[in-house]
């Protein structure tokens, strides 16, 4: 990683620890299945079940082991747009949950954190997307078809 601008750095470590966290987090919806209504949905309880906290859990668990690859393949510009659109998603996710459906209090830590982490990442992912080299994991195998005929010429 030397030679890399070191906001590229920044970003890859904050997406992987981000990601973790998430994994981390996804243990704890399939542990407690009252961690949904304790962290996040305090003000209505009633609408949250053991199997809303699961599903949290696997769609959590899915962002998080994307934005792992993200982070080992930043330059993947594929994986880093739908990373990206994960932070955005959950953005819009806690703030429709406190907003519209008034089933969070923006006050409550499940849901600061999350809004926070969020924003300050998709921030960061905008300001590293001219930094981050575009780069087609392909180029590095060359043309196969080149490669085809190089070897039925040599054989002839």
């Amino acid at each position: 990683m030397s030679g890399t601008p070191s906001l590229v750095n920044l970003l890859r470590i904050w997406i992987g620890l981000i990601g973790f966290v998430a994994v981390g987090s996804t243990i704890q919806c399939f542990l407690s299945p009252s961690y949904a209504t304790d962290l996040i949905f305090t003000v209505d309880q009633n609408n949250v079940t053991a199997l809303t906290s699961r599903l949290f859990g696997v769609w959590t668990f899915l962002a998080g082991v994307l934005r792992v690859m993200c982070a080992v393949d930043l330059h993947n510009k594929s994986l880093y747009h739908l990373t990206l659109f994960t932070f955005v998603l959950v953005l819009v996710y806690f703030v429709s949950e406190v907003f519209i459906y008034k089933t969070a209090r923006l006050e409550s830590a499940g849901i600061l954190a999350p809004l926070v982490i969020s924003s300050s990442s998709i921030l960061l992912m905008l300001a590293g997307y001219w930094y981050v080299e575009n780069e087609d994991p392909r180029a590095k195998f060359g043309d196969e078809n080149e490669s085809l005929v190089f070897k039925r010429m040599k054989n002839k």
